[in-house]
């Protein structure tokens, strides 16, 4: 065992000065409220949207175009969205897409590309919005495609308020570490999302360090006890969604990969959020980055 893992063990064994609760900010608004999320305002044409990707759906509802979505990914808890008539699968085959009669598909990975592709060849207007694009990219895109600019721009400026009312949280002069604990994209293992993730955006954007990147892991990938000891994370992130595949948060502690005897599992540190707040950096960027900075200077206050 390496010395740098002897200390983490040795650090995790060490009694907490000021053990930290469990903070839930869960319940943080789903995306700005700048406008009805069924009020497009002049201009719509009615339900011709097609949406494959969550990060697309959330724009499309803070702008206030809801009821443009013809279909949407299945797996969704957005509110503004119960009415949307159809929902589709992340595999979706052309003919499948085709028959809705869409105006316009819109992707945001590279999962859609040849589902855009079939679309196109066939005289379907599609567009693929990079998800690794940063939130206020996004919007702009997105916002330009349903001509809904000057919505745009309202809601990127409110992002970016956000974003600057967002303290940054340290412990003892350094970057807090922080790793988000999941079962996805994993198979049934237990996962960390490393760089090019939502996630790593949102823990930079606090000024924290992603502990899972900082050993040079990208996307989501399985974790080791020894991996999750070597990067000694302070604060652990959980997403509501998953919280129940652990069992509790008390589970956690037990059961996910050496998380325990880590400065996070020794002081109990675990912020648990909104799904799309952990996954989506898109309109609820903002809200997702303000809401985590407050929890970790309560946390550490």
């Amino acid at each position: 065992m390496s010395i740098r893992i002897v200390a983490a063990l040795l650090c995790a064994v060490i009694a907490s000065t000021a053990a930290a609760e469990v903070i839930d900010i869960s319940d943080a608004e789903a995306y700005p409220a700048l406008y009805e999320p069924n009020d497009a305002g002049p201009g719509s044409d009615g339900r011709g949207l097609v949406l494959l990707g969550a990060d697309m759906v959330e724009i499309a509802v803070a702008l206030g175009a809801a009821d443009r979505i013809l279909a949407r990914p299945i797996e969704i808890d957005l509110p503004g969205i119960e009415d949307t008539p159809h929902k589709v699968r992340q595999w979706a085959g052309v003919e499948g897409i085709l028959a809705l009669r869409p105006k316009l598909v819109v992707g945001s990975s590279i999962v859609s590309q040849r589902l855009l592709d079939g679309l196109e060849a066939v005289g379907v207007r599609t567009a693929n919005i990079d998800r690794a694009l940063s939130a206020v990219e996004k919007v702009r895109r997105l916002a330009a495609l349903l001509d809904l600019e000057d919505r745009g721009a309202k809601l990127v400026e409110d992002i970016e308020a956000d974003y600057t009312a967002a303290p940054t949280v340290d412990r003892d002069r350094e970057p807090l570490r922080i790793v988000h604990a999941s079962k996805m994209g994993a198979g049934t293992n237990f996962s960390a999302g490393g760089s090019a993730t939502a996630v790593h955006n949102l823990i930079l954007r606090v000024g924290a360090l992603n502990a899972f990147a900082e050993i040079g892991r990208d996307r989501y990938r399985p974790v080791t006890p020894e991996g999750m000891i070597l990067m000694a994370p302070d604060v652990v992130i959980i997403s509501e969604k998953e919280l129940p595949s652990f069992g509790d948060v008390n589970g956690l502690w037990h059961d996910y990969p050496g998380i325990g005897l880590t400065p996070a599992g020794r002081d109990g540190n675990i912020v648990i959020m909104r799904e799309l707040h952990v996954r989506s950096d898109a309109a609820s960027s903002g809200i997702a980055t303000k809401a985590l900075s407050n929890a970790l200077a309560e946390m550490f206050r």
